[in-house]
């Protein structure tokens, strides 16, 4: 009710404006159609319609649009057959595109994976080889360790045979 009473309030002065548009103007700028606007439209679309209906058999099918160069092959069904062998998915010709960027970004993706698969593979064997190099020659900062800890072991070995067998020479002799 409240609201009904401030539209009856608000409505008569925007009405009655200076600044309200004529019918003219509305008129001029296609926002108010008159009766014959409407008509002569209407007219117009039967007119390009009659004139497309005339057109569209003397247009090339699009197999020979295809041929030509003008369509892609997948927007025709049969012009074009997916790798399997089974008919292709017809796709719109403003989806060809991004279908074949989305087809070379799938492609490009595998092949990474597969030369990034290849390439630790072969790093891992080359690493693998010349870790078997360095533990038969004994080189490397592992091996060398290794081998240092070894002789300061076989050292304290030596020294406590020498030293039992000095022991017991000096007993026995």
């Amino acid at each position: 009710m409240l609201r009904l009473r401030r539209a009856r309030a608000s409505l008569p002065p925007l009405l009655f404006s200076p600044s309200r548009p004529t019918l003219r103007d509305l008129i001029a700028k296609h926002i108010f159609l008159t009766h014959t606007t409407q008509i002569s439209r209407r007219l117009a679309r039967n007119l390009v319609a009659i004139r497309l209906s005339r057109r569209l058999p003397l247009r090339p099918s699009a197999e020979t649009l295809v041929q030509r160069g003008v369509l892609p092959g997948e927007c025709v069904p049969g012009a074009s057959q997916s790798r399997e062998g089974s008919a292709a998915v017809i796709v719109a010709p403003g989806l060809v595109a991004k279908k074949r960027a989305v087809e070379r970004e799938r492609l490009k993706d595998g092949l990474r994976r597969w030369v990034g698969g290849v390439w630790t593979g072969e790093v891992r064997e080359r690493a693998e080889g010349v870790r078997r190099w360095e533990e038969k020659a004994g080189v490397g900062r592992v091996w060398r360790l290794k081998r240092f800890w070894e002789r300061v072991g076989g050292r304290r070995r030596e020294k406590k045979r020498w030293v039992r067998h000095s022991i017991s020479r000096t007993k026995h002799g």
